[in-house]
């Protein structure tokens, strides 16, 4: 897992200790990150699975304020570009650390065991779910695009969705398991990464099945 730097830090402005924070503590000018700093560490929060909602609102929220441009639009050219900077990569923290689906990609990442982009392989507890679906999206492409075969889709997307959802419910339940022992064992890692390989795929399937109905509505 990456580490960050040492948090005795200096401000390139001030040369007072300013630790990780994303702005000096004295005179409040943007700070570069340290090499290797995670999403974790730009909000300040702990690093583990389970994240409390609320206060990665409130975090985010300071964080934002604290480096936004228009705070620093006066200030000397690196201020403004490091603000540009920190800002960006402020609000990438945050979509990655409030979506669950996201926040264990990303772990896998950290933990040197990346999802990856594709997953062409179907899982197999969703081979029959995953062929079913194959198959009355061709009869749908093979139709006028209405009727039974439509409304057969349309079912089988909400069913999607629902599988989806129950899932990434699923995934949260474990965090807190996983938090409990070590979120960083091979085991963990390899049972996050099943779980996340079905939703991903699923995901990818839900996409599919969008792009034919609105094929079907054109048709």
């Amino acid at each position: 897992m990456m580490r960050a730097e040492t948090r005795n830090h200096e401000c390139w402005h001030c040369s007072r200790r300013t630790g990780l924070a994303l702005v000096c503590l004295h005179c409040e000018a943007p700070q570069p990150l340290p090499a290797g700093a995670d999403v974790f560490t730009v909000l300040g929060l702990p690093r583990r699975l389970v994240v409390d909602s609320h206060d990665l609102e409130d975090r985010y929220h300071a964080a934002s304020r604290a480096v936004h441009p228009d705070r620093h639009q006066t200030a000397s050219d690196r201020s403004r570009e490091l603000s540009l900077s920190a800002s960006a990569t402020v609000n990438r923290a945050y979509r990655t650390l409030r979506d669950p689906v996201a926040r264990g990609r990303y772990w896998l990442e950290l933990n040197g065991s990346p999802l990856g982009d594709r997953n062409n392989q179907v899982p197999p507890a969703l081979a029959s779910l995953v062929f079913e679906t194959q198959e009355q999206l061709e009869a749908l492409r093979e139709s006028d695009g209405a009727g039974a075969e439509r409304r057969t889709v349309e079912a089988v997307r909400e069913e999607l969705e629902d599988r989806v959802r129950a899932l990434t419910d699923e995934l949260q339940e474990h965090y807190a398991t996983w938090d409990a022992a070590n979120p960083s064992a091979p085991d963990v890692l390899a049972e996050l990464k099943r779980r996340l390989s079905e939703i991903a795929y699923l995901s990818t399937l839900l996409d599919d099945v969008d792009e034919t109905l609105a094929g079907g509505e054109h048709a």
